[in-house]
């Protein structure tokens, strides 16, 4: 995944990331910030099945991502966990 461009992961070693095992984060980041390459790079290293199973289980996806990967990987948008569980819109700090 040496494809991937370097802006995704400035705040994280690429040396130590693991495709099997960071895949998660890899796929947030390119389908949230990153280009059409990135995401050609994605769809030619993992399996069309695994990048679905992996894209509903991310919490933190905007609107915008989630409608273009359920359009683009045919999901229901119900399906992702995202779109079930919403986070606060209150920044840290600030009491309720």
């Amino acid at each position: 995944m040496q494809k991937l461009s370097k802006h995704l992961f400035w705040d994280y070693d690429v040396s130590v990331l693991n495709e099997k095992d960071d895949k998660k984060l890899i796929m947030e980041r390119v389908f949230t910030i990153g280009s059409e390459e990135d995401e050609k790079a994605v769809f030619s290293y993992y399996k069309k099945k695994d990048i679905k199973k992996t894209v509903i289980e991310i919490r933190n996806l905007d609107k915008k991502t989630l409608n273009y990967l359920s359009v683009i990987l045919d999901i229901p948008k119900k399906a992702f966990k995202c779109y079930n569980q919403t986070l606060s819109a209150l920044p840290f700090g600030i009491p309720c």
